[in-house]
């Protein structure tokens, strides 16, 4: 057994996470990719300006505004740009990373990254338009599950006045007639706005599957995020003028070329956020969850301003922490998770102390705390009672619980959906793949690998289809509940039908058995299935 320590932080107690290497989850290949071959340079310049300048001839295009396309997609201003992302790429190793200029992170801004607007501009897509809009949904509701950003339809203003002067959006969304087979290109969120858009190929002629990987792969660019095939295998964190790490290599995922040497299975040629993807995202955005409740229906919310955690005491809200990479109530007890992928803590009442090392994810496990290996991709279940750690299960791509079981999604998403015995490391397969699993009450739910489909798990393998896509959705007791694709109502399913129960929001949220709803203006909602009532609650 290997022991990890770690020092004090802020006067934290720290105690160890103990993490064994044990089998995969049901065997399943861990994120081990071939490292590619790289060319011996000398050290002189001409050698050095001659492997750019091969390397630009085969992957950097210049378009008609005077910008460059990086291997396709990525957007860069001039080649001063191109060049030192190349320099960073070739001799550094990383993995999921997020871009930076000037030595800071591209990334949105706090006030911003629930904000991120975009508009599409219909004549350019024609009889595809309502597909397009359609699966920019489904594509922005993958990373809103798996970090706390939030991507913002204006759809009032998609007319022919959506174009790059358009300042009331961070993105316009545009076809590209130059573009062939399935290209696409994305600005990074420092551009300035007239060289921030998304321009698309032809979307008329893609799949549902290749549409839904594409889209996912262009807004992992609009969170700042850079190509992962141009990093090497490992767990190197080191930090780069062009880019900043924040997993281990996965060799999967969205900002993977499948086509690019690294990639696990060739037999695999779409994209899709993998397990390092949601925790890489939370290290840059925080994850998703803004309020949650204990068992005795004690509220706490992030403050959106900065981040901090509150606690709703009678009418007002009282300051218990600072920024954490993730909250998780157990019960009655409060869990969070230090920033930047950083160690569990506990809330002791007034103060907080460490419960373990550095963690990949923390999630609520069916009575108890769930961490992820941020190296191995390892799960493990925390005894409170010891304070122990034990791993459960191998890598996977996702991980949810009911209120008695732990289910997980195979390292690819299409591989299988599986139910931990509750015993050791055994887990036992009960489905085909999906792309998000739906936990907090007494059944799991799971989406479709396009998400057009929310499906709940009968028992044995059978899975039973019983909605459309959502932009989220959340299961309370016997409950599931979800939110409409474009946020415009909030939906409970009636046994065969989905019932409105509230009016517009922006987010939906399940903890200890009650449903707490985030309005447009960030005030924050609880509902009373019983009463079929909403008390508002206000925010921090």
């Amino acid at each position: 057994m290997q022991t990890m320590t770690h020092t004090r932080h802020f006067g934290w107690r720290t105690t160890t996470l103990a993490v064994t290497t044990v089998a995969l989850l049901l065997g399943a290949c861990g994120p081990e990719g071939a490292v590619p071959e790289e060319e011996t340079l000398t050290d002189t310049g001409a050698a050095t300006t001659a492997a750019f300048e091969a390397w630009r001839a085969k992957n950097v295009v210049a378009t008609e505004e005077g910008h460059f396309l990086v291997e396709g997609d990525m957007r860069m201003l001039d080649l001063t740009e191109v060049r030192r992302y190349w320099e960073s790429f070739t001799t550094n190793p990383n993995a999921l990373s997020v871009f930076r200029v000037g030595g800071a992170d591209a990334a949105w801004s706090r006030a911003d990254r629930e904000a991120i607007t975009y508009c599409i501009r219909p004549t350019d897509f024609g009889a595809d338009y309502d597909r397009v809009v359609e699966f920019m949904h489904r594509a922005a509701s993958g990373w809103e599950g798996a970090a706390n950003v939030k991507f913002v339809h204006l759809k009032a203003l998609d007319s022919a006045t959506c174009n790059r002067s358009n300042n009331l959006v961070k993105y316009n969304v545009e076809r590209n007639f130059a573009f062939t087979g399935l290209s696409a290109g994305m600005g990074f969120p420092t551009y300035s706005r007239p060289t921030r858009f998304l321009e698309l190929g032809p979307t008329s002629t893609w799949t549902d599957a290749e549409l839904i990987a594409v889209l996912t792969h262009e807004f992992g660019h609009a969170l700042g995020f850079v190509h992962e095939h141009d990093t090497a295998s490992g767990c190197g964190m080191v930090m780069t003028g062009s880019y900043r790490p924040l997993t281990c290599y996965d060799g999967r995922g969205a900002m993977h070329y499948p086509s690019m040497p690294g990639w696990l299975d060739p037999s695999r040629t779409l994209n899709f956020i993998s397990q390092r993807d949601v925790e890489g995202s939370q290290a840059l955005y925080e994850a998703p969850t803004n309020v949650l409740s204990t068992s005795s229906g004690t509220v706490y919310a992030r403050k959106r301003s900065t981040g901090d955690l509150y606690r709703r005491d009678a009418l007002v809200w009282t300051l218990v922490g600072g920024p954490g990479q993730a909250f998780v109530a157990v019960g009655n007890t409060l869990y969070g998770q230090t920033p930047g992928g950083g160690y569990p803590v506990q809330f002791l009442g007034s103060s907080w102390a460490g419960i373990g090392g550095p963690a990949g994810q923390i999630f609520a496990c069916a009575g108890a705390l769930c961490a992820t290996d941020k190296v191995t991709g390892n799960v493990a279940r925390y005894n409170a009672a010891t304070a122990t750690w034990t791993t459960i299960g191998g890598p996977g791509s996702r991980f949810a619980a009911t209120t008695t079981q732990v289910f997980g999604l195979g390292p690819w998403q299409d591989d299988y959906t599986a139910l931990y015995s509750g015993s050791g490391t055994s887990w036992s397969v009960v489905g085909g793949g999906a792309s998000e699993l739906v936990g907090g009450g007494t059944k799991m739910y799971r989406l479709t690998n396009d998400k057009g489909l929310i499906q709940r798990y009968d028992g044995s393998s059978t899975w039973t289809s019983i909605g459309y896509s959502g932009r989220s959705y959340v299961a309370v007791g016997n409950d599931v509940y979800g939110l409409r694709p474009d946020g415009s109502f909030i939906m409970k399913f009636a046994g065969t039908v989905w019932n409105s129960i509230h009016g517009s929001a922006s987010r939906i949220f399940s903890s200890n058995g009650y449903l707490l709803a985030q309005n447009l203006d960030d005030t924050l909602e609880r509902y009373d299935p019983v009463t079929n009532t909403w008390t508002n609650l206000g925010k921090p």
